[in-house]
């Protein structure tokens, strides 16, 4: 199973982390020079569009950006952001590599993570269930905060109500902060290690 992707997540991860706690250490005082971020920002990746893009006819770098918001004033909700959008990308991670893994096992199942959850954890042993609940639990909270305007609603619930006690009512506010990221990380790497341990010799 190749953990590249997880590694590579990982790294973004830390990046990001890194950068922001020193902005924010620093109170953004350089925020004015965001112009030149941008334009330096891009230069990282060459080249910037692999394909003919039409979008690439389109100017770049001749205005001058400025926050819109305080970076300072807006530090959490800029956070929750970054968590969001970090947690969205795990999951994806996770799909792309528990699709691989019951190619490998020549399992079928649904078309959903949570189905293709359910169906790799006959493959787990027991001692592991947690592994499974906190990928299950994973799932649900990317679903409320990308599907659900960040509450709580039935579908969801429904989820986690097995193993979260007590569990989530419709309508409640979910919140996540990054040591969730860690610990979401953790149950993905030994879920699919004790899948793996099935895959054919």
């Amino acid at each position: 199973m190749d953990w590249e992707r997880v590694n590579s997540w990982t790294s973004t991860l830390y990046t990001i982390l890194y950068a922001l706690e020193q902005a924010r250490n620093d109170h953004f005082s350089k925020k004015d020079s965001l112009t030149a971020t941008v334009h330096a920002c891009g230069d990282w990746v060459d080249p910037v569009c692999s394909f003919s893009s039409p979008l690439l006819e389109e100017e770049f770098g001749n205005s001058v950006i400025t926050f819109r918001r305080d970076p300072t004033a807006h530090f959490k909700s800029n956070a929750q952001n970054t968590v969001k959008m970090l947690l969205q990308d795990l999951v994806v991670i996770f799909d792309e590599m528990m699709t691989e893994a019951l190619s490998e096992l020549s399992v079928g199942a649904g078309g959903y993570p949570q189905s293709k959850v359910e169906k790799l954890y006959t493959f787990v042993e027991p001692e592991y269930e947690w592994s499974r609940d906190a990928c299950l639990e994973m799932i649900a909270v990317r679903n409320v905060l990308c599907h659900s305007g960040g509450r709580w609603n039935e579908r969801s619930i429904k989820i986690v109500d097995g193993f979260v006690s007590p569990p989530p009512r419709p309508g409640d506010r979910l919140q996540i902060g990054t040591p969730m990221l860690f610990r979401y990380r953790k149950a993905v790497r030994t879920f699919l290690n004790e899948v793996k341990k099935s895959f054919p010799k």
